[in-house]
């Protein structure tokens, strides 16, 4: 019976965070691309998402992994949506990059994960915590470096 219960929790979680991956794989494409409508369809699949992953008994660790590769696509949406408007000074290309190294490493410890090593979550929620990290610092100096319109 344990060992049902066991495959159960690593199937659930391996499908939320598949699905928490498409939405991140969205949201970058967004990015790189500068597709802003693209991010407008990843923001608008937020709650669609969220209410998709259902908990999964016996996995925090596991559902907290999930909610935060949804937290990255949503952050990295955002910055796709508001990054490259006239009005913003535009993140560096370096800045970018990093951000997408950032992402990958995020889809390789997931897959690590996914394949059964679960005990990896731990080191999964630390590589996200950076690039939610990075994600964030971009968006602060989207929106903190508008161009200012000189009065007169």
């Amino acid at each position: 019976m344990a060992e049902q219960q066991n495959r159960f929790i690593s199937e659930r979680l391996s499908a939320n965070l598949a699905g928490a991956l498409r939405l991140l794989d969205a949201a970058e494409r967004a990015l790189s691309a500068r597709d802003v409508r693209l991010a407008n369809v990843v923001l608008g699949f937020e709650a669609d998402a969220r209410t998709g992953v259902a908990p999964t008994v016996g996995a925090v660790r596991g559902d907290a992994a999930v909610e935060g590769v949804l937290d990255l696509a949503m952050r990295v949406a955002d910055l796709a949506r508001i990054a490259w408007r006239t009005d913003r000074v535009h993140p560096a290309q370096e800045q970018v990059l990093e951000l997408r190294d950032d992402v990958d490493s995020v889809r390789a410890q997931a897959a690590t994960a996914m394949a059964g090593g679960f005990e990896e979550l731990s080191t999964l929620t630390r590589v996200i915590a950076r690039a939610d990290a990075g994600a964030a610092a971009m968006a602060r100096q989207c929106n903190l470096r508008r161009l200012a319109c000189p009065a007169f």
